[in-house]
């Protein structure tokens, strides 16, 4: 759908699914606002987006760089001819795919493509004249909400010295990069503790308005070994209620349920088998912790040697040969290097 040649051949699906990204339906996050007021206090060097959604504008923020363009204008494939997303939304939100008024309507090309970027055709100029010139000017770089795997905005995080720390906010790690600082889980969660932490020495980090102050303090932080802990007592006592259970087959079904405790939710198993070993992979968001006694997840984040934190959202990859949630292997080599 997001293929130059196959819009060149057919545009029909591509107009079809337009109607629901279309700007104007959706409101910028905490996380484009904490953009913005970095931006105010001439914090921000550049903001590089990969969205289409143009939210930015809204904040608004200036020094921005739209690295896949956007919906804000549309050009004539025929002509090239340009024009504001405005003059064809209603024909988009009417499922009617726009022909440029410039030319014939014989000529099957004259349409107008919003002027984001499809796979197969380059970046926008200003992308590589400012990405040259920024990375000898950017004292941090923080990665937020991005998978990093589409060249070449994945290649920036790589261009800059090897002195200027990195931070990366995200659901997941990304594991074919490197960060000095890994926040883990949803974004916005850790950007309103973030901001919140940052109030109590620079005030207009707590004025921003998408800001929930409900708790009137910091988020709690939580050990990782002192969870592992948590945990291991929680496995031994599922085993020995487990023993208990398999000597008393004559309880009644319901008794037998209460007393199988279980740290984490059931979760779809993906397995992969070798000659050798079979190993299973299990992604749980990090919600699933909420059973446990030492965690809430709206009031507490776990720390994980060396910079790595684990907020609310989270995706957790644990790992292990058997089923038991608190095994030894409840983070997989590559998470636990």
């Amino acid at each position: 759908m997001f293929d130059i040649e196959y819009f060149t051949h057919d545009p029909r699906p591509f107009f079809r699914f337009a109607k629901e990204i279309w700007p104007g339906q959706h409101q910028p996050s905490l996380a484009h606002y904490f953009i913005a007021e970095l931006e105010r206090r001439n914090q921000l060097l550049r903001n590089y987006t990969q969205n289409i959604d143009s939210l930015e504008h809204l904040c608004p923020i200036n020094r921005l760089i739209q690295c896949h363009g956007s919906f804000s204008t549309a050009t004539c494939r025929h002509c090239y001819n340009r024009v504001n997303s405005d003059e064809i939304k209603t024909q988009i939100l009417q499922q009617i795919i726009p022909h440029c008024t410039k030319c014939p309507k014989t000529i099957n090309q004259a349409i107008f493509k919003p002027d984001i970027v499809f796979f197969g055709e380059p970046l926008p100029e200003d992308f590589h004249k400012t990405i040259s010139t920024d990375r000898d000017q950017c004292d941090l770089l923080i990665v937020m909400g991005s998978s990093l795997k589409v060249k070449p905005v994945s290649l920036v995080s790589e261009l800059l010295p090897a002195h200027i720390p990195q931070i990366l906010i995200n659901r997941e790690r990304l594991s074919h990069k490197t960060f000095d600082i890994e926040l883990l889980g949803n974004c916005d969660i850790i950007i309103n503790e973030l901001c919140f932490r940052l109030s109590k020495f620079e005030p207009s980090f707590g004025k921003i308005k998408q800001l929930n102050l409900k708790n009137s303090q910091f988020m709690n932080e939580i050990l990782y070994d002192k969870l592992r802990t948590s945990m291991q007592k929680q496995k031994k006592k599922k085993q020995k209620i487990s023993s208990y259970t398999t000597n008393n087959l004559s309880l009644p079904k319901e008794r037998l349920s209460s007393l199988r405790p279980r740290l984490f939710k059931p979760t779809t198993i993906t397995s992969s088998s070798s000659a050798s070993s079979s190993t299973s992979s299990r992604k749980r968001p990090f919600s699933s912790l909420k059973n446990s006694s030492l965690f809430n997840q709206d009031l507490s984040y776990i720390s994980y040697p060396p910079r790595r934190y684990l907020f609310a959202g989270a995706e957790i990859y644990f790992s292990s040969s058997s089923d038991d949630d608190t095994s030894d292997d409840d983070l997989p080599r590559k998470y636990t290097e």
